[in-house]
């Protein structure tokens, strides 16, 4: 599996968090629409550290989310971060060889 991961700071001001919180669920369907997207999770930092969002978009394969990073799909969802105040940063991310599986203890 690889994902595209970004992450961002949601916004703190009234304005913005109210913008922000009126066009999330349009986003998350919006991604699930970025083509060889397979699942969506979105983590928030518990103890307020930044970035306190960090979403991850799955793909099956590396070649997949690198095009889905790029995909016409996902420009509305970056923009619109960008238009609250929030300034995400997207990663291309694959499991490690040496952890190509979670280690349980």
């Amino acid at each position: 599996m690889a994902y595209v991961m970004c992450q961002y700071d949601r916004p703190s001001d009234t304005r913005n968090w109210t913008e922000y919180n009126k066009h999330v669920r349009d986003w998350i369907a919006q991604l699930l629409k970025v083509p060889g997207a397979i699942s969506l999770v979105a983590y928030r930092t518990a103890d307020g550290s930044s970035p306190n969002t960090i979403t991850m978009l799955e793909f099956r394969t590396v070649e997949e989310a690198r095009q889905g990073a790029r995909s016409e799909e996902i420009k509305p969802v970056l923009d619109g971060l960008k238009s609250v105040g929030s300034a995400p940063k997207v990663l291309l991310v694959d499991r490690s060889p040496f952890t190509p599986e979670p280690i349980r203890a």
